[in-house]
């Protein structure tokens, strides 16, 4: 993740009975980067199609949303090496379409979801899809914005604090 600002502050967590320290920074930053947009026929099965060549090309999936469209599958994937799934998804016979997403790191907290949604919408910047994704008990998360203006809906993401 890019490096961040803002205060930080610590809260205690406890797991399996242990205390442990976990940091929470009131900060957010956001990158651009791109989306893979798979479509294919829906079946059993579809999701391992879509993910199995990824696995054994070593490609990392970074977040995804995965949906029925009709009779079809619709994977949305962000991954450590676009490029390269893109073109093994390619080889597999899969349809790809690449387009730019924002991808926001902020605090896992009621309320950082509206800011953003809230902040791109003063900015009149139109979100055709989002998702996000986060580790349990942890301090952060990562919410990715497809949008009409990428590059200023990264601008105004690091913005909000």
């Amino acid at each position: 993740m890019a490096s961040t600002t803002g205060k930080t502050t610590t809260r205690k967590t406890t797991t399996t009975g242990k205390s442990t320290t976990t940091a929470t920074t009131k900060s957010t930053t956001a990158r651009k980067t791109d989306e893979l947009l798979i479509v294919t026929r829906n079946d059993y099965g579809t999701l391992a199609r879509v993910t199995n060549p990824l696995n054994k090309n070593n490609i990392n999936i970074e977040c995804f949303t995965a949906y029925e469209w009709g009779n079809e599958a619709a994977f949305r994937i962000v991954t450590d090496n676009n490029r390269k799934a893109r073109d093994v998804l390619r080889s597999e016979g899969f349809n790809v379409q690449e387009s730019p997403v924002a991808i926001w790191y902020t605090t896992n907290e009621p309320g950082r979801l509206v800011k953003a949604a809230t902040a791109l919408a003063n900015a009149h910047i139109n979100t055709f899809c989002s998702y996000s994704t986060m580790v349990p008990n942890s301090a952060s998360t990562a919410i990715t914005f497809n949008t009409n203006d990428t590059n200023r809906a990264i601008e105004v993401l690091k913005g909000i604090r």
